[in-house]
């Protein structure tokens, strides 16, 4: 019985095909989600996709991702797919703070809705911008 405990702890802590990070440490839900592509959103959430995963080291979220470039409708997909809006970066920063970090007003308002709160001691200087474009495929 501890066996099968122990091999189901261990399959919950591997990421499913679905659910794979690139190279950059970015599933396939998070850079649809910085595209504002929504049906590929709403496709991978559907393939069991996981909404909160964070990515290694960053803990970026896909909703982080859609929040930061301003994709309202995605936001509001995730967010019923069951994204949880109180999750935090590794700089302590929350889906509101990456929309409010990007003058993002809409996105923002749908987060603040939805229990996301701003960080008044966020250093923004230290959030990865930089990936946030590669998740855009703004940048090389």
């Amino acid at each position: 019985m501890a066996a099968i405990v122990i091999l189901l702890a261990l399959a919950a802590a591997q990421p499913s095909a679905v659910d794979a990070p690139d190279a950059d440490g970015l599933t396939a839900l998070m850079r649809a989600a910085a595209r504002g592509d929504a049906a590929a959103v709403t496709g991978l959430a559907g393939k069991g996709a996981d909404v909160n995963r964070q990515a290694a080291g960053t803990r970026i979220t896909a909703l982080m991702c859609a929040a930061y470039f301003g994709h309202t409708e995605v936001v509001k997909t995730l967010l019923a797919r069951g994204a949880k809006p109180d999750l935090k970066d590794a700089s302590g920063a929350s889906a509101a703070d990456w929309a409010g970090a990007a003058s993002r007003d809409a996105a923002g308002d749908v987060l603040a809705k939805a229990g996301s709160q701003l960080n008044p001691f966020l250093n923004i200087g230290v959030m990865p911008f930089a990936l946030m474009d590669k998740a855009a495929g703004k940048a090389p």
